[in-house]
């Protein structure tokens, strides 16, 4: 039998307006809401930490930014850091290696291992940033919430 959807939490159903109350947990986890905008983590590369710079303050200002969701957050950064890191290296180096024989021809050609490594972090950061409503499909899953202020600046 299969799973079915993954339950959506209530604040999300209050801003898809669809929080009927025969779908709302009564006893729902409460977690709490950062006050601040914390400092980005010194793993990240330059790229991550601007990234979660970025995401913290938008989820902040939409009074989404929760303490429990740190680690989520900085996992996305890392893996967009990742991603144009590795994007950056293979505009050096290029894609593709090719491999000859003691004749100097053309044996085989394929893909960079640097690839792999660009794919796989671009994937693993959509799957995250889809929880956070950070794409654009998943953006039209959710109202806005009021906003306090969306001004952003670093």
């Amino acid at each position: 039998m299969g799973k079915g959807r993954p339950p959506k939490p209530t604040a999300l159903k209050r801003m898809a307006g669809t929080d009927q109350p025969c779908r709302i947990n009564e006893n729902e986890m409460q977690v709490s809401q950062l006050a601040n905008i914390p400092d980005a983590p010194m793993l990240l590369n330059d790229y991550g930490q601007r990234e979660f710079e970025i995401v913290c303050a938008e989820l902040h200002s939409k009074r989404m930014l929760h303490l429990v969701d740190l680690s989520l957050v900085t996992a996305y950064a890392n893996e967009m850091g990742l991603y144009v890191e590795m994007e950056q290296k293979l505009k050096q180096v290029g894609r593709i290696d090719e491999f000859y024989n003691e004749d100097g021809a053309l044996t085989k050609r394929q893909a960079k291992p640097e690839q792999r490594i660009a794919n796989d972090a671009l994937a693993k950061a959509l799957k995250i940033a889809c929880q956070f409503g950070l794409t654009p499909s998943a953006r039209t899953r959710i109202n806005a919430p009021e906003i306090v202020d969306n001004t952003f600046k670093l």
